[in-house]
């Protein structure tokens, strides 16, 4: 609505609400994530992996979207073209942006007029609920690998996404396809064999997504280093295709990764520790972003926390990147030791 404004001070009002309302359902997230599933009242398994990897999917490909705007914006300002020229500045924008949030307020809507009267009862009190929760190690480990994970890759996290769309070879088309195969087809295979092994094995993909490993960190190494600058297979066009489909590989292993310690917090605690426990969690994560921000070693650029291998293999050498490398690999072990102790709920 601030392109209908000539006002400076009105627009600036306009873009402020606009701003808190993005970050108020920005922190929401957590939220929507663990209130969509009952406590643990008989759910079956199979249930939650197809809530938390649809929600985790649709996730992906909103992103996804939301940062070829921001790259389409981007170009075009360094073409040349004023702030005043762009699209963002136009009242042509309201006929984008406006559907698109009365479509989500009614989704909204929709979903609040059919609730099931469970999730409008009141809560009971829960005694010693602090002091309990911060006694279950999953809980305390979660929060230390939120502080490893968001310290050490926050600060590149929009450099990564960025390499996604930066290519003057392959054309937008063919990323657009790349997006729909991996975070549609493949996310829905995923979904497909993960949900039905699931039903015979509720601790399958917890498990599967510790085995992973660190997919983040390999995605934002081969966004952010340089390594997928050129890929010598083929054609330009190929090897900037080929690097982008790697890329979306990492990202596909990434999300199921997130779902499965997603998951683990499911099967291990109730619902009402799961929503404290990221809602907390959230605020950790924005700290220690903060903290990236101003002393990460990656914070201004890769650097050697994600050095170039194609040119050499000097970054071996360096501390930060193993430092970084230890920090993330130690976030799946450390959850495989307090789970396999944990005390799973029997759905």
């Amino acid at each position: 609505m601030g392109p209908y404004t000539s006002d400076l001070g009105s627009r600036g009002w306009i873009y402020n609400v606009a701003t808190a309302l993005y970050a108020a359902a920005s922190a929401s997230g957590s939220l929507f994530f663990a209130l969509n599933f009952g406590t643990e009242g008989g759910t079956p398994a199979q249930s939650w992996a197809f809530r938390a990897c649809v929600i985790q999917g649709s996730q992906q490909l909103f992103v996804a979207g939301l940062w070829y705007w921001g790259s389409t914006l981007t170009a075009s300002s360094d073409a040349g073209l004023s702030s005043s020229a762009l699209l963002t500045s136009s009242p042509k924008i309201t006929g984008v942006t406006t559907p698109i949030a009365v479509l989500l307020w009614a989704i909204a809507l929709v979903i609040f007029l059919g609730l099931p009267d469970y999730y409008r009862q009141q809560p009971g009190k829960i005694p010693a609920f602090y002091k309990a929760l911060f006694r279950r190690k999953i809980v305390i480990w979660f929060f230390i690998a939120v502080v490893l994970q968001n310290y050490w890759l926050s600060a590149p996290y929009g450099r990564n996404w960025r390499y996604l769309w930066s290519s003057q070879h392959a054309p937008t088309w063919s990323i657009l396809i790349l997006i729909l195969v991996f975070f549609v087809g493949v996310w829905a295979i995923a979904l497909l064999i993960l949900g039905q092994l699931s039903k015979q094995h509720s601790w399958i993909i917890p498990i599967f997504s510790i085995g992973l490993g660190a997919p983040r960190w390999s995605q934002v190494l081969w966004g952010i280093s340089g390594i997928a600058t050129f890929v010598p297979w083929g054609s330009s066009a190929v090897g900037a295709f080929l690097g982008r489909a790697l890329w979306c590989w990492l990202s596909v292993l990434d999300s199921i990764q997130s779902v499965g310690f997603g998951i683990i917090l499911l099967q291990t605690l109730t619902r009402f520790h799961v929503a404290f426990t990221l809602l907390f969690a959230q605020v950790i994560g924005s700290l220690a972003t903060i903290a990236a921000r101003a002393s990460a070693p990656d914070a201004k650029g890769p650097g050697d926390v994600f050095p170039n291998f194609g040119l050499g293999s000097e970054g071996v050498g360096s501390w930060s990147f193993w430092i970084c490398l230890f920090c993330q690999i130690a976030v799946p072990v450390g959850f495989l030791v307090v789970f396999r102790k944990s005390q799973l709920f029997k759905p």
